[in-house]
């Protein structure tokens, strides 16, 4: 038989078992131009023999298409009918496999590849299947819907041409939704798509400290390329209950509301809230800025904010030399919406490599309410359905499963820890919105900040009353435990007799005094912003109000009075300090010699108020 009746042959052949297999699935016909009813009723003829059942054609003109007409039978194959079309794609794809020394090499050299190539190809016409690969059915607007890939996975990448990758997100029945990792300029309707059979990883390692990158971990700070020691899964599982232990160890911020009321541990999710400027960013630096030194590696994240904004965080952290141990990703307003998606999960592989490796690290989400307005979006383009507040219902998920990626291993698992300090945004301060509803609920505590608060001058404009840690004083050091539980006392007993004084209600003298110390510890618990204290200090300066030491300074004058307390124990009692920061304990001893010291420091003239 010649090879131009087998090659029909093979084709009616396998023409009969593709739509045999798609019996009931519409067929189209997609042209470059359009086609008279004629020849579409011609092409359904023949392939209502073929299948001995009658078949509809359906007719969609596309002038952007590559090829003259493409024949879809369902989501499972494909017939390119442009013979000429599909022979010069078998020679680029020979190209493309061709080494680059046969490419680049003596110009007869190539002419001889050339050669060869066009005497062993020819136009042919195959029916493709389409469980490998794919054909662009739209694309826009960040995201792509693509006929065929009845194998791919969920997040599996996806390669479109030019190299641009994708992410299969939205598995439909007739389509897969793909959301562009690249510019959509190269990509038009019709267009292949290939697997590649991997999910997405991330680099990874030392060499990342130092750097802005993207939500792909490729820099952006016009710096040397990055060489990743490894390379992980931007979504993987997070750990089981078995692989984890208690969260027993602090993780100092040098705040000193914080420390005392609110502690942190290594492993911890602890929700940073509250309105729009309020400080909630500035919490997350200065926790950043409090680990230099402690071996803690940071990764911060900026989720849709202003170049302008990531700028000057990244000046604050090199100003105060915490680049050394932080990665910043970065994931603009106007790149892609899958950039803006993927830059949380980026940042928290990145922090994982830390914690697998028996280290401890730190990674700031900035913000998520951001990151859920973004999935909204692309949620919105790939035809989901709707929720509450016009989420999709599985937002929840999409952040649990971000955030329980934050634990602290077992020794087992060689014991490292990743901490979690998302951010949300409120809307004049309800917090019984939906995401602020939905991340309180997957974290392990929250610091409320409150506008009030910050416009009256509190720095940080932390709500005691709303803000808790759900580790408490299990993450806290054993001095720090000891002075915060008389401050705690001591602000709650002011808050509760200052709702009397109010009404005019008359007070003894020792209620006056208790009111004067509760205002002034309320006082000392202001801090400037990016100066964080160290464990040491906050405990001197906390154990000095409990004390009475600052009693009869003026409100005013309390800020001064503790700068010239600490400057005073750290000059004429360095030992002090050190002994409290190698203990971490307020041990009989100690406290013989802090009394001692503050004695000293109220009596001499020139720290005497």
């Amino acid at each position: 038989m010649p090879t131009s009746e087998r090659s029909d042959a093979e084709l009616g052949t396998a023409l009969r078992s593709a739509l045999s297999s798609c019996e009931g699935v519409a067929v189209t016909l997609c042209s470059k131009t359009y086609l008279e009813d004629e020849i579409v009723h011609r092409v359904a003829e023949m392939l209502s023999r073929m299948a001995g059942r009658n078949v509809a054609v359906e007719l969609r003109v596309n002038p952007t298409m590559d090829a003259g007409a493409i024949l879809y039978l369902g989501g499972d194959h494909r017939v390119t009918l442009d013979a000429r079309a599909t022979w010069l794609a078998g020679i680029e794809r020979e190209l493309d496999a061709a080494g680059e020394e046969e490419l680049t090499g003596a110009p007869e050299d190539t002419y001889g590849l050339l050669h060869r190539l066009l005497e062993t190809t020819s136009p042919s016409v195959s029916v493709e299947e389409l469980s490998e690969s794919g054909t662009v059915l739209e694309v826009g607007d960040g995201v792509a819907f693509v006929a065929g890939l009845r194998r791919v996975g969920s997040q599996e990448l996806v390669e479109f041409p030019g190299g641009v990758l994708g992410i299969a997100f939205s598995l439909l029945e007739d389509k897969v939704g793909c959301l562009l990792l690249g510019p959509e300029e190269g990509i038009s309707e019709g267009s292949d798509v290939r697997r590649t059979g991997h999910l997405l990883r991330v680099p990874a390692g030392e060499t990342l400290l130092g750097r802005v990158v993207n939500s792909l971990g490729d820099p952006i700070d016009g710096k040397r390329p990055i060489t990743a020691r490894a390379y992980l899964p931007a979504e993987r599982k997070a750990p089981g209950v078995v692989e984890r232990q208690p969260v027993t160890t602090s993780l100092h911020t040098g705040i000193k509301a914080l420390d005392a009321l609110v502690p942190l541990g290594r492993g911890q999710r602890e929700l940073i809230i509250g309105d729009r400027r309020v400080g909630k960013t500035t919490i997350a630096i200065d926790t950043i800025l409090a680990q230099r030194g402690t071996g803690v590696c940071c990764i911060y994240a900026a989720i849709g904010q202003k170049a302008s904004s990531v700028a000057r965080v990244v000046s604050i952290l090199e100003e105060h030399g915490a680049m050394e141990y932080t990665t910043v990703v970065v994931a603009f307003p106007n790149e892609q919406p899958a950039f803006r998606y993927l830059a949380p999960y980026t940042a928290c592989a990145m922090g994982e490599y830390y914690m697998e490796a028996g280290r401890d690290a730190l990674v700031v989400f900035d913000d998520l309410s951001k990151h859920a307005v973004t999935y909204r979006e692309v949620s919105a383009l790939l035809g989901r359905p709707i929720g509450r507040e016009a989420y999709p219902g599985d937002i929840f998920y999409v952040h649990s499963r971000l955030l329980e990626r934050a634990a602290r291993l077992s020794d087992e698992r060689r014991g490292g820890s990743l901490t979690a300090l998302p951010i949300v945004e409120t809307l004049a301060g309800d917090i019984s919105a939906f995401i602020p509803t939905n991340v309180i609920s997957i974290c392990d505590g929250q610091i409320m900040l409150s506008a009030d608060l910050f416009n009256e001058g509190s720095r940080p404009a932390m709500e005691v009353g709303l803000s808790v840690s759900r580790v408490g004083g299990s993450a806290q050091t054993r001095a720090m435990k000891q002075v915060a539980g008389r401050l705690r006392v001591d602000l709650a007993q002011y808050e509760e007799m200052a709702q009397f004084v109010k009404f005019g209600a008359e007070v003894d003298e020792a209620t006056v005094r208790q009111l004067a110390r509760g205002e002034r510890a309320r006082e000392l618990l202001k801090q400037a912003q990016h100066a964080p204290m160290s464990a040491e200090v906050e405990v001197l300066v906390l154990y000095a109000v409990g004390r009475g030491v600052f009693d009869a300074v003026p409100v005013d004058g309390i800020a001064e009075a503790e700068r010239r307390l600490v400057e005073y124990v750290s000059k004429d009692h360095p030992g002090i300090l050190a002994e409290l920061g190698e203990s971490g304990s307020l041990s009989p001893e100690i406290t013989e010699r802090l009394d001692s010291a503050l004695a000293s420091f109220a009596t001499e003239p020139q720290h005497a108020t």
